[in-house]
């Protein structure tokens, strides 16, 4: 976080990239609610379904977020030109954009876009849009970039999950809002099973603190209570997503999680790129594939195990 944070307070335009189910929408909220203490109006949207729809709804869907998040009013007869220099106008305001799943958006308008962002950084020292994000589920540079682009002056971010430290900061609001504490062994079993995965730690530390909740110490038992749910019982988005990804190769997935194998890792193979970009696999030291977050692969091997 503390990278993009320094992006932002440079003025820069910039890409940022990672698999999905990476907890890219809990590290985006925590951004914009850093941003936001600084001073900053951060504007947050996804794109995600949006490759086949017409101009009218694309533009309609920028205006009305842009109006949420910044407070403008904007007239009728509006262009997207015409709105960007409106949200330009207002050099006392520090306004970033992010756009999430950037790209899902129509490939047709996605030039216009980008060349009224391009117009926007260039003169961004003198106006009120200070940084603008892309975000997408892989190296999304050859996306945005052409002769011009603003996103080919600033070098593109892969986004990890959280370093310990961040982890451990994540956990330490749950305490300072809640009152109560876990326990040194609670937190490195949070962060173990969780691959410091910013939606699973919040997810753990909302869990914990909701079900202990008149308990000013939270401890071994109850986090073995709350793994247990995540493993059996949770509805949990980010799991069923990865659950029914897993079932587009299924063969291949069983072969990883219940054979003994060390299988390349090969981001050519359409197999391997597919679960790797779906945030269940990575390459580990030796280049081979490994399980990026033990939970998932947890809750994988009892979906797939024969009663």
């Amino acid at each position: 976080m503390a990278v993009g944070m320094d992006k932002v307070r440079k003025s820069r335009y910039f890409t940022i990239w990672a698999p999905r189910q990476s907890g890219k929408s809990t590290y985006f909220r925590l951004l914009a609610e850093a941003l936001e203490q600084q001073g900053y109006k951060v504007a947050q949207f996804n794109f995600e379904n949006y490759q086949k729809e017409p101009y009218r709804v694309f533009f309609q869907t920028l205006k009305e977020e842009f109006a949420h998040f910044f407070g403008f009013s904007f007239a009728k007869n509006l262009t997207l030109a015409s709105m960007f220099r409106q949200i330009q106008g207002s050099s006392e305001q520090k306004l970033v954009l992010i756009v999430d799943e950037v790209e899902g958006i129509n490939p047709e308008h996605f030039g216009q876009f980008l060349h009224t962002i391009r117009n926007a950084y260039h003169s961004r020292e003198k106006h009120s849009l200070k940084s603008v994000i892309f975000v997408g589920v892989s190296n999304i540079t050859g996306v945005v970039s052409d002769n011009a682009s603003p996103f080919n002056i600033s070098a593109s971010l892969q986004m990890g999950y959280f370093t310990r430290q961040e982890t451990i900061e994540l956990l330490e609001q749950h305490e300072a809002e809640t009152g109560q504490l876990f326990t040194m062994e609670v937190k490195e079993k949070i962060y173990a099973i969780t691959a410091d995965q910013p939606g699973l730690v919040n997810g753990f530390g909302l869990r914990l603190t909701e079900q202990c909740v008149s308990q000013p110490v939270i401890d071994y038992k109850d986090y073995l209570a709350a793994e247990d749910w995540y493993l059996y019982e949770a509805l949990d988005k980010n799991i069923s997503n990865v659950i029914n990804k897993a079932k587009t190769y299924q063969n291949f997935l069983e072969e990883l999680l219940f054979l003994d194998r060390k299988i390349k890792f090969d981001i050519d193979k359409e197999h391997i790129r597919y679960f790797h970009i779906n945030g269940l696999i990575k390459k580990n030291t030796d280049g081979n594939i490994v399980f990026w977050v033990p939970l998932y692969k947890k809750r994988l091997q009892n979906t797939f195990i024969l009663p």
